[in-house]
């Protein structure tokens, strides 16, 4: 896929600068423990909290799901004339719309799974809820009952 001609202008032409650029500008926005990274709230049967944000739930097939995400905004642009090339804006929007799209996972995952990501195996999980968003985004995922172990 060809690059944006006013991304790769901006690095002199390399192609090789822009794609180190667009890496690490797409690895720090989905790695980052930042506010609109959160993802899920853990309450634990003795009070304590936990924040597990998108990291935490990081894989090859959620990367591979941004990178075509952000391939298609780009051949949308370029149908539409309105520019051709991927941006590192394409990225940066790929990843929000990708973990937009994934805050039901919690839904799909069993405990066995929470206590690997958690690390807090034989704690007592009683609450989650989603955080991601803004906080009048946050919604109720599940009360677990205390047969529950992670």
């Amino acid at each position: 896929m060809p690059f944006a001609e006013e991304d790769l202008k901006r690095h002199s032409g390399d192609a090789k600068a822009l794609v180190e650029q667009m890496t690490d500008l797409t690895v720090e926005a989905m790695y980052a423990s930042s506010e609109e990274n959160k993802f899920i709230e853990v309450t634990y049967a003795n009070g304590e909290k936990e924040i597990l944000y998108f990291k935490d739930f990081a894989s090859g097939a959620l990367i591979e799901g941004i990178v075509s995400r952000a391939k298609k905004f780009a051949v949308k642009r370029a149908i539409a004339k309105e520019g051709r090339g991927l941006r590192s804006e394409d990225l940066i929007r790929a990843i929000r719309e990708e973990f937009k799209e994934h805050e039901d996972l919690p839904n799909t995952t069993n405990p066995d799974d929470w206590a690997k990501i958690s690390g807090k195996k034989g704690e007592k999980i009683v609450h989650l809820r989603t955080i991601s968003g803004s906080p009048s985004d946050s919604r109720q995922i599940e009360t677990v009952t205390t047969g529950h172990y992670l």
